[in-house]
């Protein structure tokens, strides 16, 4: 699927499998589709039982994905890259989520969050000092800069 370095493969996969295959937990994918909003290229979830999560894409994703606009896409994010938006400074609300802690597991150094947006389940990766109630509601905030987008039928990397 891809040959390359271990770090090569986990910060630039070429494709769905390697992403979900390199690294533990594996990347979290929502379905949804890219639309532009007040001149913003923004992802929106699709096949959602509530309001669907919006997040706004930086300037370099939205150039790498200009002709996916209207289409669909998976929107690929590592666990440590969705962080608790109370321990991240000046959190950006484009890049900012709701969601529901379905479970926390604390791990020792870490603490893993699976989340719930409405239609995908996810995992975050947080501090071990943070502590969570199941069905309580949270902010996440993004690290867009380190977000993929995939092609839904290839699974080939857009951006």
């Amino acid at each position: 699927m891809q040959v390359a370095q271990p770090l090569e493969l986990y910060n630039h996969p070429a494709n769905m499998f390697v992403a979900g295959f390199i690294g533990s937990p594996p990347m979290n994918f929502f379905k949804g589709r890219l639309q532009r909003a007040n001149n913003r290229v923004v992802f929106v979830e699709t096949n959602t039982r509530s309001t669907p999560i919006k997040i706004e894409l930086n300037d370099d994703l939205a150039a790498r994905c200009s002709a996916y606009i209207d289409k669909e896409v998976v929107f690929g994010i590592r666990p440590e890259d969705a962080q608790d938006s109370l321990t991240v400074a000046s959190p950006n609300p484009a890049h900012t989520i709701e969601v529901t802690v379905e479970v926390s597991e604390p791990m020792g150094a870490e603490t893993y969050l699976y989340l719930d947006t409405g239609a995908h389940s996810f995992i975050a990766r947080v501090r071990a000092s943070d502590r969570f109630d199941v069905g309580q509601k949270v902010q996440v905030t993004l690290k867009i800069d380190k977000a993929h987008l995939f092609d839904p039928q290839t699974e080939k990397v857009i951006a």
